[in-house]
């Protein structure tokens, strides 16, 4: 795909896929193309206040988790050493809102960025949206988009006044509906769609990106190796909902290959990445199935318990950001310099695994406190 226009609206959902990380990252390279002015950016005083919102709620919740993890992990304040020292700072919810709030203005109030009110609209037009079940009102709680409706009635009437059209970058389906009947609508689920396609689209970077590609060709069997050891050593949470608890035992990496990989940065000397790997996992479990349980009160004993050791083939996606480098603009130089996943625990999904063994069922009592 063409890079097709400069102009952008990027939706509060495609912010919260990047974890509002401003200033970091992909939200950093967004920053970057602003101030460049490689790109427009749009952001309406809605979208504004959503943000603020949610950093709010990011901070609160975050530092209350880390608060709970050092807790929990107290023991490690004997080896401050081995953990870097930094596990148990005082941070307050405060402080991590004012940073990260500074972050974010510093990329919509930077002179560039283009501040839009919703006031531009008719109220009127977003009601006849509404009774005449348009996009995004197309759907049952259609009330609750009347601030996208405002917002893409604003970024649709720039988009007209200066007869351009727009990226809508968002991961929101409604938001995708109602790019699909607008003619100055461009619609794109990432920011990291955006980057790639700025970014190969450039006539100054056209070049250096298939060389970029070319030098990731030479890595690439150690970009696999390095992500199969990250996840060799990781952490994994198995995601079953219902009466049957699962204990994971045992998880081996089968298979490992890239599935998609977006250009984020790319210069003389090196590249990044969004890549996704497609990771094959052989993994063992002890499940414990009381669906269909009975309780003695008076025994207090569960009668009826199947417990169950099975093994799991798992299909999942891991997404990574990717730096490699190519010193002087030499394919000799190529290497690779960094690799981090997105996430530091990875969910394993239980209800789209199969088999790969038949299950051992053994029907338990057992006395559990109620």
């Amino acid at each position: 795909m063409e890079l097709q226009t400069r102009l952008v609206f990027i939706d509060t959902s495609a912010y919260e896929q990047k974890k509002f990380q401003f200033g970091h990252f992909a939200l950093a390279r967004l920053e970057e193309l602003v101030r460049e002015e490689k790109i427009h950016l749009l952001i309406t005083d809605v979208v504004r206040s959503e943000i603020e919102a949610h950093l709010k709620k990011y901070a609160e919740e975050t530092v209350t988790e880390l608060k709970r993890f050092q807790k929990k992990a107290s023991f490690l304040h004997v080896a401050a050493q081995a953990t870097g020292g930094g596990l148990f700072t005082t941070v307050s919810a405060e402080a991590v809102l004012e940073e990260a709030t500074a972050k974010f203005r510093t990329l919509v109030d930077n002179g560039l960025t283009e501040n839009i009110s919703v006031e531009i609209i008719n109220p009127k037009q977003i009601f006849h949206a509404y009774f005449t079940g348009m996009p995004p009102f197309h759907k049952e709680a259609k009330k609750s988009e009347f601030p996208d409706a405002f917002t893409l009635a604003a970024v649709d009437a720039v988009a007209r006044e200066r007869s351009h059209s727009v990226y809508i970058v968002s991961g929101d389906q409604d938001m995708q509906a109602v790019a699909e009947i607008h003619e100055h609508f461009i619609h794109l689920k990432t920011v990291d769609e955006l980057l790639d396609l700025v970014n190969r689209n450039d006539e100054e970077l056209r070049d250096l990106s298939v060389f970029a590609d070319s030098a990731l060709e030479l890595v690439k069997e150690e970009v696999l190796s390095r992500a199969r050891g990250r996840l060799e050593g990781a952490e994994f949470l198995p995601d079953l909902s219902g009466d049957v608890d699962s204990e994971l035992t045992d998880v081996d990496i089968t298979g490992i290959e890239i599935t998609q990989m977006q250009l984020i940065d790319v210069d003389i000397d090196g590249a990044t990445y969004d890549v996704t790997f497609g990771v094959t996992l052989r993994a063992s479990y002890d499940f414990t199935d009381y669906s269909a349980a009975n309780w003695d009160r008076e025994d207090k004993v569960h009668y009826g318990v199947v417990e169950t050791s099975e093994i799991l083939i798992h299909q999942e996606s891991f997404s990574a950001s990717l730096e490699i480098g190519f010193a002087g603009g030499l394919k000799s130089n190529a290497e690779f310099i960094d690799l981090t996943f997105d996430d530091t625990i990875f969910e394993l999904d239980l209800e789209n695994a199969q088999y790969d063994d038949i299950p051992t069922d053994t029907e338990e009592e057992a006395v559990w406190p109620e």
